[in-house]
């Protein structure tokens, strides 16, 4: 029952194939579209959507941050609240804190499931990233269909430094 969304997900796998089907699971098409995109980037491309996927997965604290945040807001000016409250009728006052407790469990709802949607986008960039590595470092190199890949090949042809193989970008200024 607690065992979480994957747990159930497997179980309804094993439900619809006892034994590992031969071939893909429709249930896993949708990831199955996401990883095929990423790994039709050039290593370019993955490292920098890595580098938004963690920045994304720094800023997804900010809805609890908020959401904890209204109570505070309400210690602050508490007396002037008191009055109001003392002079609603106890059903109001039932119905505000009904929509309040509605919205902090929406929004920790929220920010669960943009976490996970992170998760899945990081794990399975770095996969692809290991993977352009492997092949990289193995002589040959990934697939890259499309225009993209042509400038990519070119630049690829190009010596690199041997220190060369991690992404620096330039700090913004203001941006935290």
């Amino acid at each position: 029952m607690l065992r979480g969304d994957v747990d159930r997900f497997y179980q309804a796998i094993r439900r619809e194939h006892p034994d590992p089907p031969p071939g893909p699971i429709k249930r896993l098409d949708h990831v199955r579209a996401i990883a095929d995109y990423y790994a039709r980037l050039t290593q370019q491309e993955r490292l920098l959507m890595l580098a938004w996927a963690r920045k994304e997965e720094s800023g997804i604290g900010i809805i609890p941050l908020a959401l904890s945040a209204i109570p505070f807001f309400g210690l602050i000016v508490s007396s002037r609240l008191q009055e109001l409250l003392s002079q609603l009728p106890i059903w109001q006052i039932f119905t505000i804190w009904l929509l309040f407790g509605t919205l902090v469990l929406l929004g920790f709802y929220i920010h669960h499931r943009q976490k996970a949607y992170t998760t899945l986008h990081i794990a399975l960039l770095e996969q692809a990233i290991k993977q352009a590595e492997a092949a990289h470092s193995a002589g040959r190199q990934p697939p890259a269909p499309g225009p993209a890949a042509e400038a990519d090949q070119a630049a690829q042809e190009k010596p690199a430094p041997a220190d060369d193989r991690r992404l620096t970008l330039s700090p913004e200024p203001d941006v935290h």
